[in-house]
């Protein structure tokens, strides 16, 4: 699974490297960083369903506005294209239906405007601590000693001084994804995309890495779209999460999230407001009424 992982980290970076990667101009959107509009995502089944012609809609008709700067987590059943939504997202794939705007520019593939940490680390393995935070940076084809300064900055950031030439089997699963959250801040993206990152750890470093996250949004102020299937982590990070219906998947209410900033875990978790919103999140989750119902572009509740 590791290399599988890295192998497609590989793949994104050399796609933003390639001559097709610029967005082409558009109007600049008015709502927000991020318009996601009908966005519908089939595959071809295998077997009999496949000989007639079926398709299975991992998305459909799924809709969001996010907003510059906004953290927003997104939560829903397993299997209803929560990770189909961060390929399209990224630009690895592209849509049946449906557009995808960043800055009223639509998504036409992966670009540096863009960065992504995947569950399971994906780094790579030839490769020290420093010299995986660099790779974005050397398909960028950034100067050495900008490379340098650069690598120091975010190993200093996620903690990691002292561990530059280390090889990540030498590192914990906590420190690996540090690294992998370097790497993807390093290149400088506007927008961060986390596919489950923290899954793959023990639930303390979970808790940390939490922490981290949030102290590093608040540093950076980049756009995160962050993908989870735990409700409080959900709520402790985001500013709003999006709760997405059970397959095909969309967005079928988006919930506003009002405790207080800067927000650690422990400041929250005994909160009556924390668990209410929690409560709120798991009652909509256990709902299976469509999501096309329950949803109106832009809100919040």
């Amino acid at each position: 699974m590791g290399g599988a992982l890295a192998a497609k980290a590989a793949a994104i970076f050399n796609v933003i490297a390639g001559p097709e990667t610029s967005a082409p101009a558009g109007a600049t959107g008015a709502a927000g960083k991020i318009e996601i509009h009908g966005l519908s995502r089939s595959f071809k089944p295998k077997g009999n369903a496949a000989i007639r012609g079926e398709r299975f809609f991992a998305l459909r008709d799924f809709n969001l506005e996010i907003n510059r700067g906004e953290f927003i987590t997104i939560v829903g059943p397993s299997g209803c294209g929560k990770s189909t939504l961060l390929d399209l997202l990224i630009g690895l794939s592209r849509p049946d239906e449906g557009q995808i705007l960043i800055d009223g520019k639509p998504v036409n593939g992966p670009a540096f405007d863009r960065g992504i940490v995947l569950q399971g680390y994906a780094l790579f393995p030839w490769r020290t601590v420093r010299r995986n935070v660099e790779f974005g940076l050397e398909i960028k084809g950034t100067p050495g000693k900008e490379r340098r300064a650069k690598s120091d900055h975010f190993i200093k950031l996620v903690d990691l001084v002292g561990f530059e030439n280390h090889y990540p089997h030498e590192l914990s699963g906590g420190m690996q994804q540090r690294v992998a959250i370097a790497r993807a801040l390093a290149y400088d993206p506007e927008v961060l995309l986390m596919d489950e990152p923290f899954a793959a750890v023990d639930a303390q470093t979970r808790e940390t890495m939490q922490d981290e996250i949030l102290a590093i949004w608040e540093k950076t102020g980049k756009t995160i779209i962050f993908v989870t299937h735990s409700i409080e982590e959900a709520v402790v990070l985001a500013d709003r999460v999006a709760v997405m219906s059970r397959q095909p998947g969309a967005v079928k209410t988006v919930v506003t999230v009002n405790l207080p900033r800067p927000r650690r875990i422990g400041d929250v978790r005994n909160t009556v407001e924390f668990g209410d919103l929690t409560s709120r999140v798991w009652e909509l989750l256990q709902d299976k009424e469509p999501a096309v119902l329950a949803y109106q572009s832009g809100a919040g509740i």
